[in-house]
């Protein structure tokens, strides 16, 4: 069950939006915005992407689980996700990590 995820940080800078806090609840929705659960933030950290552990990369829940996997399909992810904005992908970049648990389902 994924119990992680994680964003660029950058995105939080240019849009002005304040970073999620532990504590926090959310509703997440399917590809029909239709609600799916409710997560509750357990903790949030500020990491490199060249710094992801892969406890992090398990918790993730995708593919394999592993860090290798993770960082072939996040590679990807964000490079497409920077183009939008004219920013290069960089090993160095933030990240926002967030883990979670599911309150509701």
């Amino acid at each position: 069950m994924k119990t992680a995820t994680c964003s660029a940080y950058v995105f939080y800078e240019l849009e002005g939006e304040k970073l999620p806090e532990a504590g926090e609840y959310s509703i997440v929705l399917d590809s029909k915005d239709e609600a799916v659960c409710i997560i509750q933030t357990t903790r949030v950290y500020i990491e490199a992407y060249k710094n992801i552990s892969e406890e992090h990369a398990y918790k993730e829940g995708e593919g394999n689980r592993t860090l290798e996997d993770w960082r072939k399909n996040h590679e990807r992810f964000f490079r497409e996700e920077l183009k939008s904005v004219h920013l290069e992908f960089s090993e160095d970049m933030k990240l926002v990590c967030e883990e979670f648990k599911v309150v509701y389902q």
